[in-house]
């Protein structure tokens, strides 16, 4: 999974318990996090804290956004052609798949045509 930077816009630093861990992110900077969390971890509800008059504090705005990393490797998969879905044998082609799958698991295999 690729990684993204989320980011705390606000001037004050941004503490925000997530999945049983406290996320720390320095005011204007940055913290690296996998996409799928970073995505989560955003749209989470934070309970606004009001002063004394009755105004929102700005300490306690949530002012995040994503951003991808450049120069990142992409997640390139592995040749998955030839993979047995069985057991995760790779084989250099397709026939040598199938005669894996007719060797090791002829028992499961419901149609043994090509």
């Amino acid at each position: 999974m690729a990684k993204v930077r989320v980011y705390n816009d606000n001037v004050f630093d941004h503490e925000e318990k997530f999945r049983g861990d406290i996320v720390k992110i320095p005011a204007k900077g940055f913290v690296e996090m996998e996409r799928e969390d970073a995505v989560l971890f955003k749209s989470q509800f934070t309970s606004p804290k009001f002063g004394g008059d009755g105004v929102q504090e700005m300490e306690s705005y949530k002012m995040i956004r994503l951003a991808p990393i450049e120069n990142q490797a992409p997640d390139v998969p592995v040749n998955s052609d030839h993979i047995c879905m069985v057991c995760g044998f790779e084989a250099k082609s397709k026939s040598g798949l199938l005669a894996h799958a007719r060797a090791q698991h002829k028992e499961q295999m419901i149609d043994d045509e090509e």
